[in-house]
């Protein structure tokens, strides 16, 4: 069954997300991210090696599960304004990377349930566990492409959206009339499809068109404005004439008066 804490913490994440654009730029100092990664080192030592109850990290509690429950959504949201920053899309060489991490993690996955390894924690969770697990981090990592998406939206498009819809149905109905026991969805009620998908769904159709103006406000460096066209200079004022220049005419008249 689905928890309400996706629920709880979705308003804090939109206001951190909120509030981000206006700190841009200020960056932690390298001591503060030192002393923050020495002491997450020494937590980790003393719960995995030295079984520090008071940790309350250890092979069976932390497994490789539990901490992409605590880290995935916080990594994608942190992960957002920088996307949002770029001016230019990953290009060739970075998707090549996504893409082998991707295929790695797959078949670290793909281990952990055949193998099993028990470090992982993958055995015995569900496909209900995996939505719960991807189906709001990737509602937000996908953000900056909403729009993108919207604009280029083809045929292509339509048919990988219903195929993976009709995928998704077939499973479902597998897993309320067939029993397949691997997708995890029997006793899962209306409600909780509510918890699951309630953010996911809300944050491409209201969410991100409210917020998008204010993040990109804050994060799109401001362009500086053209240089004003040169002023001709001001004509220069003819310089008063000396005696020794002045006409005849004119000084005669001084003569005369």
């Amino acid at each position: 069954m689905v928890g309400t804490q996706p629920l709880r913490v979705a308003p804090l994440l939109l206001l951190t997300m909120r509030g981000r654009g206006h700190q841009e730029g200020r960056r932690p100092s390298p001591v503060v991210l030192g002393a923050v990664l020495a002491a997450t080192l020494v937590v980790l030592w003393g719960g995995y090696g030295r079984h520090w109850s008071w940790t309350g990290i250890n092979g069976k509690t932390a497994t490789l599960w539990d901490w992409l429950h605590l880290l995935l959504l916080p990594v994608a949201f942190g992960a957002l304004p920088i996307w949002l920053s770029r001016k230019n899309r990953l290009g060739r060489r970075h998707k090549g990377i996504a893409v082998a991490l991707m295929s790695a993690f797959t078949l670290l996955v793909l281990i952990g349930y055949t193998a099993p390894w028990g470090w992982t924690g993958f055995l015995g969770n569900k496909l209900w566990d995996w939505l719960e697990l991807l189906a709001l981090p990737v509602a937000v990592a996908l953000t900056p492409v909403y729009g993108e998406l919207a604009e280029r939206w083809n045929r292509r498009y339509t048919y990988v959206a219903m195929g993976a819809l009709l995928l998704l149905f077939v499973a479902v109905l597998g897993g309320y009339l067939g029993n397949w026991g691997w997708t995890g969805f029997r006793g899962n009620t209306l409600w909780d499809w509510l918890h699951l998908l309630l953010l996911p769904l809300l944050l491409p159709t209201l969410v991100v068109p409210a917020l998008m103006p204010v993040v990109t406000a804050g994060l799109t460096p401001v362009a500086e404005e053209p240089p004003s066209a040169e002023r001709p200079p001001p004509a220069a004022s003819p310089a008063p004439e000396s005696p020794a220049q002045s006409t005849p005419a004119a000084q005669s008249a001084s003569h005369r008066s």
